[in-house]
């Protein structure tokens, strides 16, 4: 497959990372050079006490990013499965204000989300009672739901369907995992679940009173069914 250069996915607000496995007589100078990553960089992304390195050892390479049009420092946090407090500390940032052209390093992930647990997870709480406003773990509303559960899992997700709906990227068809969002108001974003696959959804329904499991091609739900916002995170099969 034919690479693109380093200028062309900066332009397209695109980023790059991956990791580096140190040969014998490698220095940090040289290995930054290489992969076109500023030193200092270099050195935060992977918490070096000092220069010293050892055959064999692996380093992060940080993500070279270029700010778009409405980008955030928490949409890019889970676009690419880091914070904002890494993303702030590797680029030495004292504000979250950013402008468009703005090339930002994102740090490389270093753990990842299994799908398969947040299915698990927000299934044990089924039978849960509705409640509006409530944040759980003994009580939810919708989106209060659908934050705690996430929140289990080291991701923190904006309190109200509207944000989530606005800030996570949109996706065609939803996976295990994805935000499925309604409107049942018809006029703004009013209700979330979980996606469970298979065609099922979990959530926190209001009209019966308890969080439960509802298929998502139902009538009613196909009628003021939005579309699927999808969270940073990567398929395993390993379980919870």
């Amino acid at each position: 497959m034919k690479r693109l250069s380093l200028g062309v996915l900066l332009w397209l607000g695109l980023a790059w990372a991956g990791s580096y496995t140190v040969k014998p007589g490698d220095t940090l100078w040289r290995i930054a050079q290489e992969q076109q990553v500023d030193l200092t960089t270099l050195i935060l992304a992977n918490h070096l006490q000092n220069t010293n390195l050892k055959p064999g050892q692996e380093l992060l390479i940080p993500e070279a990013y270029i700010i778009l049009k409405g980008d955030t420092l928490w949409s890019l946090a889970q676009q690419f499965a880091t914070s904002v407090a890494e993303i702030k500390q590797l680029n030495n940032l004292n504000s979250e204000n950013l402008y468009v052209g703005q090339r930002l390093w994102i740090p490389s992930p270093k753990t990842t989300i299994p799908r398969v647990n947040v299915a698990s997870l927000a299934k044990s709480y089924l039978g849960r009672p509705y409640r509006y406003g409530g944040n759980g773990p003994n009580a939810f509303d919708c989106s209060g739901y659908v934050q705690f559960i996430y929140r289990q899992l080291g991701v923190e997700l904006p309190r109200t369907a509207a944000a989530q709906w606005s800030t996570l990227p949109a996706v065609t068809e939803p996976k295990t995992g994805d935000l499925v969002f309604f409107s049942f108001s018809g006029n703004r974003v009013d209700h979330v679940g979980i996606y469970l696959g298979k065609g099922l959804f979990i959530h926190a329904n209001s009209y019966k009173k308890e969080v439960l499991v509802e298929e998502l091609n139902a009538p009613w739900y196909k009628k003021v069914y939005l579309g699927a916002r999808r969270i940073s995170i990567t398929q395993t099969t390993a379980a919870r």
